[in-house]
């Protein structure tokens, strides 16, 4: 994969946190810390879920495998 994808995660994740800290006014680098653990996990879950989502439309003959990626 491209160390360019890598830097726009990266991008993705710390803007995410940025946001969510300040809405949520955490100020401390613990609750910070905390925040980007959430986003980091949350965006794990979601790709996880379409990654299984696509595995399981290729499974059951619906779409090509590999057609998402």
């Amino acid at each position: 994969m491209s160390p360019r994808y890598y830097l726009i995660s990266a991008i993705v994740v710390f803007v995410l946190t940025a946001v969510i800290s300040a809405a949520t006014q955490k100020r401390t680098a613990k609750e910070i810390l905390m925040v980007l653990c959430w986003v980091v996990s949350g965006l794990f879950l979601i790709v996880g879920a379409l990654v299984g989502i696509v595995q399981a439309l290729a499974m059951l003959g619906i779409a090509e495998s590999g057609y998402f990626f």
